[in-house]
């Protein structure tokens, strides 16, 4: 019996009846397993194929060092901000097949995306907010944001809406463009140097290669490896400042 349920007028017989409707309902509505793919498999299901009538694509992910499959442009829009986020460690599209019991009634959800921070897992469905607004939706959601936990897992619906704010999306795509290749020792001490002078380094300074002829995809690299830092809410332009996100830069 959950914490906090008082059952002190309830006699023995009625104690029964009462734990037995109690287990029913969470027979009922229930979490009974989540079936991740076998050896070998990325993925729950298939999600690019010749077939589908609404556009799908592979997005090639630095963090992932693979071609992530996207299913929608939300998705997408997703891949671009978990790839810029330096706390997320990992991300695996259509990760899981969370097998559940609502209203009495086996059914199946496959969620979007799998993400890994530090340490912790949730699991996102990416919609729309008329989608995520729907009575079928509501009650899913509400089972598996209560269910989950117990599996070790947080359950997230994200809104299209909300992965797709601006300029978050245009410093993304700039930050991946840039950003892919990994910055050598040299390089880091070299930004490591140029910070302890000025306290911050402009991306105008770098576009005029005042970092060297690899300045841009210096200071892109080290943002997208969480070493520095910019507020991505501004648009980068000539007097974005790149700050030290770490001490240990």
């Amino acid at each position: 019996m959950p914490n906090g349920w008082a059952c002190n007028d309830i006699s023995t017989d009625d104690s029964f009846t009462y734990s037995a409707n109690v287990q029913q309902a969470c027979w009922n509505q229930a979490i009974s397993n989540i079936v991740f793919p076998e050896p070998g498999l990325l993925r729950s299901r298939k999600v690019v194929s010749r077939s589908r009538a609404r556009p799908t694509g592979k997005y090639p992910s630095w963090k992932m060092r693979r071609m992530v499959q996207w299913e929608s442009e939300n998705e997408l829009n997703a891949f671009r901000l978990l790839d810029c986020d330096p706390d997320v460690t990992s991300f695996h599209e259509q990760p899981c097949e969370v097998k559940y019991v609502l209203d009495g009634q086996a059914r199946s959800h496959y969620p979007d995306i799998l993400v890994e921070k530090n340490g912790r897992k949730e699991l996102w469905e990416v919609k729309p907010e008329s989608q995520a607004q729907e009575p079928e939706v509501v009650t899913r959601t509400t089972l598996l944001i209560q269910g989950l936990p117990l599996w070790g897992y947080t359950y997230r619906v994200v809104l299209a809406k909300d992965l797709a704010v601006q300029p978050r999306q245009s410093n993304a795509c700039l930050l991946v463009c840039f950003g892919r290749r990994a910055v050598t020792d040299c390089e880091q001490e070299f930004i490591r140097r140029a910070l302890t002078l000025r306290g911050s380094l402009l991306w105008s300074d770098a576009c005029r290669g005042e970092y060297g002829p690899r300045g841009r995809e210096i200071l892109c690299s080290l943002v997208l490896r969480g070493l520095l830092t910019i507020d991505l809410n501004l648009p980068i332009s000539p007097g974005t400042r790149f700050v030290a996100w770490k001490e240990d830069i």
